[in-house]
């Protein structure tokens, strides 16, 4: 796993993410399940802590710095005796430096705190090689991830002779190790992946794309992926398990390109099952993306059918999302006292514009019992409360819904009476300023 540099108030956000994202490179976390949440619930951060978790021999630390956490895999030999029970210590050295633990087991479970010594003979060693000024805490990756003379010179026998120092620091941040570095060597040869530069690796790295992650997918029968594609399918979030879950259920055999589309377009298994609970029975892939473009889910459904809305097509379905009806919309209606609803009169209401807070206003004003068909009709009409309400500051207290669309739609407005009360016509009624404007006197 790469090292993740952090801000501290982010620290808990990415940890879930670090625990839970599920690339095949990732070696460096237990698969139980139960391990991950206690390493996660357990973490807290604080700078030169650890905490670990035994499963059979491997031994999974997690490492936290003052902007960062990296969780790394030991062998259990590799550490020696550990303390069980009570505080002690123990330790991991490798040709960079020194690791001291100070901290304790119970069981399967550890924590701690630890030091970092660096090897001087390992430093000027670096420095001979032209990595000068080398932090101590690259250093410390250095050490984590194993980079020794070995590892420098197993670069150059591969034809990596030259790497720079934001490369090493790449190399070891990334946690490219030698057995990683093997697998990608390995690959390109067999695979006939020519010149692929040192960056690239890197970036295959940190994308999640390791040498497991592509040939899981020939071994699926996906021949010639580039590494390109396999960035690509990587940060779509296509991997094997998901291309061949679509495939055991019973969708034959899907492309990479339609896999990735599915993935954008957030149709997962669980969405088609779903679905099909819901009542949409064979639905095909091209159906269930597009239901799912539209927002139409299995809870929006049964929403509806707990409502007593019936066999809803999926057609239906999107049509009514489209229009934006939900069952709130309707249960808002239901709760004013507009009982039986159909999902065809609530559509039509939405399409014109009729919500309860639209009627509220009016009733606030003093309109009682407005009928739904009354409020589509002033809608239509460009009709609502504040437009009333000028005309009652005005003194015209006695206004009906029904003289109010009729100014509206002679373009009456309060303003217009005001213009025309400021020019000396005053004490007229609103029939009479609708003469007015229907002469055009302005």
């Amino acid at each position: 796993m790469k090292k993740i540099r952090i801000t501290f108030l982010a620290i808990i956000v990415l940890l879930f993410a670090l625990f839970n994202q599920s690339h095949s490179q990732q070696k460096n976390k237990p698969e139980n399940k139960e391990k991950q949440e206690w390493l996660y619930e357990h973490h807290h951060g604080s700078p030169g802590s650890w905490l670990a978790y035994i499963e059979n021999e491997k031994v999974y630390i997690e490492f936290s710095g003052f902007d960062w956490n990296s969780t790394q895999t030991f062998s259990r030999a590799e550490l020696g005796n550990l303390p069980a029970g009570s505080e002690g210590q123990f330790s991991l050295t490798r040709e960079a430096g020194t690791i001291t633990f100070t901290g304790k087991f119970d069981g399967s479970k550890g924590e701690g705190t630890y030091k970092f010594s660096e090897n001087p003979a390992f430093r000027s060693y670096l420095e001979q090689s032209g990595y000068s000024s080398i932090s101590e805490d690259l250093m410390f990756h250095i050490c984590l991830t194993n980079i020794n003379k070995d590892y420098m010179a197993f670069l150059k026998s591969n034809g990596y002779s030259t790497v720079s120092k934001d490369q090493l620091k790449d190399l070891a941040e990334q946690e490219i190790t030698y057995q990683v570095l093997g697998g990608y060597f390995e690959l390109f040869k067999k695979d006939g992946f020519t010149n692929v530069s040192l960056n690239k690796i890197i970036e295959l790295r940190e994308h999640g794309v390791d040498a497991d992650f592509v040939n899981s997918f020939h071994d699926a029968g996906f021949k010639d992926i580039s590494l390109d594609r396999a960035l690509e399918l990587r940060d779509h979030g296509v991997d094997v398990d998901f291309v061949d879950g679509f495939k055991k259920a019973g969708y034959g055999d899907i492309s990479l390109e339609k896999a990735q589309d599915l993935r954008d377009h957030g149709v997962s298994l669980d969405f088609i099952d779903e679905m099909q609970k819901a009542g949409f029975k064979n639905i095909t892939l091209d159906r269930a993306q597009e239901l799912r473009d539209h927002g139409v889910s299995a809870e929006y459904i049964n929403s509806f059918v707990k409502m007593g809305f019936k066999d809803i097509s999926p057609e239906r379905a999107q049509e009514l999302r489209d229009h934006g009806v939900s069952t709130e919309y309707i249960n808002s209606f239901i709760k004013m006292g507009f009982k039986d609803i159909s999902l065809e009169r609530a559509q039509e209401l939405r399409d014109h514009g009729v919500s309860p807070e639209y009627i509220n206003e009016f009733t606030s004003i003093g309109f009682k019992d407005i009928s739904l068909e009354k409020a589509q009709e002033l809608q239509d009409h460009g009709v609502n409360a504040e437009f009333i309400t000028g005309f009652i500051n005005l003194g015209f207290k006695d206004i009906t819904l029904d003289r109010a669309q009729e100014l509206k739609d002679h373009g009456v407005s309060p303003s217009f009476v005001k213009k025309m009360k400021a020019k000396g016509f005053n004490n007229l009624t609103l029939k009479e300023y609708i003469k007015l404007k229907d002469v055009d006197f302005n």
